[in-house]
């Protein structure tokens, strides 16, 4: 079996991609497996911070990504009832970062405009409905199990990023734990075009509302809100999908 000289990468979220394109840009040749049939068009994550931009601005995929997200340069704090409690701007250290904002955009987004930038590249190669399965690792190199076509085949490579989830099958196989606990708090995300600012005077595209019942925060993205509701234990998932649920 011959070893191949790209490093393998599981893999083609954002992680991956990211992973993907730092390499390339310092002319190491990957292949990335991903298990999916396309790119993910969940939306997921959807706040790019100033140190990330400043990342990704050196990948030379910043500037698109601006141009499909917004920008949101102030984020604050809120009491349900009282109103406005703090707010912050990000201009107070745009002398340490060359992006003093939060950019709003679903990281969707993101893996698309940096498939596109790597597509066609030499040291760049992307293989989808390939989930890597198994991963065995030597003193020189890795032996990957990858399904393709419905059947198993088997690559030696120097090198692997496992970057495929929480649920890692390459972390499975290599036996390294997933260290950590879970919160046991539930969340609702629901995304609607309801304009806020209508109804919630000083409001910005960020804003974190603090209540002992039911605390929740709003985040604009092009097009749409994001919020997200803190579910209690005693609310089943019928019920906290329910039209019919209501705030206390």
């Amino acid at each position: 079996m011959s070893t191949s000289d790209r490093v393998l990468i599981a893999g083609a979220g954002p992680v991956g991609l990211v992973a993907a394109a730092n390499l390339v840009r310092h002319g190491v040749p990957v292949a990335v497996f991903e298990a999916g049939p396309e790119l993910s068009m969940e939306s997921r994550a959807s706040t790019f911070h100033p140190p990330t931009l400043d990342m990704l601005s050196d990948l030379d995929v910043v500037k698109p990504l601006i141009a499909q997200g917004l920008i949101a340069p102030k984020f604050q704090y809120r009491d349900r009832r009282e109103g406005l409690i703090a707010q912050f701007d990000f201009d107070g250290i745009a002398d340490i970062t060359r992006h003093p904002f939060r950019l709003q955009c679903e990281q969707s987004k993101l893996t698309r405009i940096i498939c596109d930038r790597l597509i066609g590249k030499p040291n760049f190669d992307v293989v989808f409905s390939s989930p890597v399965r198994n991963v065995t690792q030597t003193p020189d190199n890795v032996i990957v199990t990858v399904e393709r076509n419905g059947k198993s085949e088997t690559q030696s490579y120097r090198w692997l990023i496992g970057a495929d989830g929480a649920r890692s099958d390459v972390r499975r196989s290599l036996g390294i734990e997933f260290e950590g606990f879970t919160w046991p708090e539930r969340y609702l995300v629901v995304s609607t075009p309801f304009d806020f600012f209508a109804v919630i005077p000083d409001l910005v595209s960020v804003s974190y509302t603090i209540d002992p019942v039911r605390w929740y925060f709003l985040l604009q993205i092009p097009g749409l809100w994001r919020v997200m509701f803190r579910i209690s234990a005693e609310e089943s998932d019928e019920l906290a999908l329910s039209p019919f649920c209501q705030m206390p």
